[in-house]
């Protein structure tokens, strides 16, 4: 298969968590320019909330149980999506919670230690954030 470049790859993600939310009946607006930190806004009823997506190549190691995922940048959104392909998911975190962390980790799979707790866990993060 062709290797993606960084470009193609962030649009394969945002077109995942774009499909994700309209197959969830949100309407998704899209900017002219996405040069702010907002790739789209997610609009259900009142509420209007600026997303981040954030792509991620899968570990090529194939014994590793979580993806990390670089938070240095996020800016002027709400809610950052993340696309989780090893469980064909869309995790949803608000960036209020994150913003001072460098990174995040989202466990879809059990370590090789077996450790459980402390990790973040993708089904904890399936629901779109609306509070």
């Amino acid at each position: 298969t062709m290797e993606h470049t960084s470009v193609r790859k962030g649009r394969i993600g945002e077109l995942l968590v774009i499909n994700d939310l309209l197959d969830k009946g949100y309407d998704v607006y899209t900017p002219v320019v996405d040069d702010n930190g907002v790739d789209f806004i997610a609009i259900m009823g009142e509420n209007v909330k600026r997303v981040q997506v954030k792509t991620h190549d899968m570990p090529s190691n194939p014994s590793k149980s979580s993806i990390e995922v670089n938070t240095r940048l996020i800016r002027n959104s709400d809610v950052l999506a993340i696309p989780v392909r090893k469980r064909n998911c869309i995790c949803y975190i608000k960036t209020s919670m994150i913003y001072k962390h460098r990174s995040f980790s989202i466990a879809y799979a059990e370590s090789s230690s077996g450790q459980r707790k402390l990790r973040n866990w993708y089904e904890d993060y399936l629901d779109f954030p609306w509070e």
